[in-house]
């Protein structure tokens, strides 16, 4: 996050990103999808002083490059463990969405894609709408010309992403499974984006996922407990975006008093 802020020339201490971050983790336990704390991100964001716009594309850029290292990952342990995995059905999900992502890939570094686009968003009239979409899809099109920026997020992605589902593996292991570190970065990535289907932060979505996904491998019950033991462990770390967003409020509205005075 604290990249794309600055690729876009906004200055950010880590802190502050690490703040935004966990802030947006918090609200995912109440907004629907996993990703519904992307707005509250954007939203606080915005209000500290990095513009509506280019604070909602940023938070939207970080989560696109989050999804190409879910299929970078996902795709590469299919590469390496090929032979291993027991559901069939998961290579096919795993091609889709790598045809899925060149054709986004091409969609957004294409020059005439971004002509097609703009005309067509120009054509919105009713409130400004069109307007501001384009002015949102010509700042995500600018990032043709940030490529450090994004290889730099990219790699960022990835490190962090890997520990998350190294994470869910060494839960496995801890009742007992015997499952394959392959296994686990094949099947998470696909997980991770079938919880952005509508729920509450993903709860039921994420976990039922993993249950069927694991099921043929580990069994039924050490899936599940999987699942749960998951599901604590996040939604006790996403307690400290409460406290964030709590002294946030806090310091705006002294900020705003002060001004009042």
């Amino acid at each position: 996050m604290k990249v794309i802020f600055e690729g876009e020339d906004i200055p950010i201490t880590l802190w502050k990103s690490t703040r935004l971050n966990f802030i947006g983790f918090f609200f995912n336990n109440f907004l629907p999808t996993a990703v519904g704390g992307d707005i509250v991100k954007a939203h606080c964001a915005s209000q500290a002083g990095v513009g509506r716009i280019r604070a909602y594309t940023s938070v939207m850029m970080d989560r696109i490059i989050g999804l190409y290292s879910f299929i970078f990952v996902a795709a590469v342990a299919l590469l390496i463990d090929n032979g291993r995995f027991k559901i069939k059905s998961l290579r096919i999900i795993v091609f889709f969405c790598l045809i899925a992502g060149i054709i986004a890939f091409f969609i957004l570094t294409n020059k005439r894609m971004e002509n097609m686009t703009e005309k067509i968003l120009a054509r919105i009239k009713f409130g400004k709408i069109g307007e501001k979409l384009n002015s949102f899809a010509k700042i995500i099109y600018d990032y043709r010309n940030r490529k450090d920026v994004v290889i730099k997020s990219l790699l960022l992605s990835i490190v962090s992403q890997s520990i998350y589902f190294i994470t869910m593996y060494m839960f496995f292991l801890s009742l007992g499974s015997n499952v394959s570190i392959g296994n686990v970065f094949l099947i998470m990535p696909i997980v991770t984006m079938i919880s952005m289907i509508p729920s509450i932060g993903g709860l039921g979505v994420r976990e039922g996922a993993i249950v069927a996904l694991f099921t043929p491998i580990i069994g039924r019950t050490t899936a599940f407990a999987g699942s749960m033991l998951l599901l604590f462990g996040l939604f006790t770390l996403s307690l400290i975006g409460g406290i964030f967003y709590l002294e946030w409020n806090i310091s705006n509205k002294k900020k705003n008093g002060r001004r009042d005075e």
